[in-house]
C-alpha cells in the first residue's frame, strides 16, 4: 500500500469519531439526545479499549506467525472486554456501550487487521507507541478541559437537561461540554498517531526496529 494511502486509511476511523464529537459539541440537535448520550458513554468504553491495546502490545511479543497470532489475540480481547461492556449496557439499559465498543475496538485495530504482518519488533513497537500516545492524550485531555473549561456552544442548558433521564441535570455532574470537547481532542490525536505509525508508513523507530529484527533473525 502506498505510504500516503496507508496513513490516510489508518486515520479515517478516528477522524470520523472526532468529527462526530465536534458536531455533538457545536450542533448536538443534529445528532439527537440519544447519540450525545452514547458519545458520553463511549469515552468510558474507550478507556477500556485503550487498556486492551496495552494488553495487545504485550501479548504480541516477538514470535513469528503473527498473522494467526494477532487474530487470536484480538478475538480473545474482544471476548474478554465484552463481559464488562455487556454489564455496562445492562446497567444503562441501552446498547450504546456495545455499539461503541465495536466501533472503537475496530477503529483501534482495523489498520492492524488489514495490514500484512511486519517484522516482529516493528509491529510490537508500533502497538506500544500507539498505546503510549493514547495514554498521554487521555491524561493531557483531562488536564486541558479542566484547566481551560470549554465553551458550551450548542450544549445549551435546555439540551443538557434533556440528556438526563429525569429531565433535570445533576448539579454535581461534570458539564457535558467538557467530555465532548475531550472527545474531539483525544480522537484528533488518535487519528494523527495512527497516520504516523500506520503500517506501510515507515518511521525512524520502525526502520531501526526492522533492522534489528533482521540482524537477530
Amino acid at each position: 500500500m502506498p505510504n500516503a494511502l496507508a496513513r490516510l486509511s489508518a486515520a479515517v476511523p478516528d477522524t470520523i469519531t472526532a468529527i462526530t464529537y465536534a458536531i455533538a459539541w457545536v450542533a448536538p440537535s443534529l445528532l439527537g439526545v440519544e447519540w450525545v448520550r452514547a458519545l458520553l458513554i463511549a469515552l468510558v468504553v474507550e478507556f477500556m479499549v485503550m487498556h486492551a491495546s496495552a494488553l495487545y502490545s504485550v501479548a504480541l511479543g516477538k514470535r513469528e506467525d503473527r498473522l494467526r497470532k494477532r487474530a487470536v489475540i484480538l478475538g480473545a480481547l474482544t471476548a474478554l472486554y465484552l463481559l464488562p461492556i455487556g454489564a455496562l449496557a445492562f446497567s444503562t439499559q441501552t446498547l450504546a456501550p456495545v455499539l461503541s465498543f465495536l466501533w472503537l475496538f475496530t477503529s483501534r485495530f482495523a489498520h492492524v487487521i488489514v495490514a500484512e504482518p511486519a517484522a516482529a519488533a516493528v509491529e510490537t513497537q508500533r502497538a506500544k507507541s500507539l498505546w503510549l500516545v493514547s495514554l498521554g492524550a487521555f491524561a493531557a485531555g483531562v488536564v486541558l478541559v479542566n484547566k481551560l473549561p470549554p465553551p458550551a456552544f450548542g450544549l445549551t442548558p435546555e439540551f443538557v437537561a434533556s440528556l438526563s433521564m429525569s429531565g433535570h441535570p445533576d448539579p454535581n455532574a461534570q458539564p457535558p461540554q467538557m467530555s465532548i470537547a475531550f472527545g474531539v481532542f483525544y480522537f484528533i490525536v488518535q487519528a494523527c498517531a495512527k497516520a504516523m505509525f500506520a503500517p506501510g508508513a515507515v518511521t525512524p523507530t520502525a526502520a531501526a526496529a526492522s533492522a534489528t529484527g533482521r540482524r537477530t533473525s
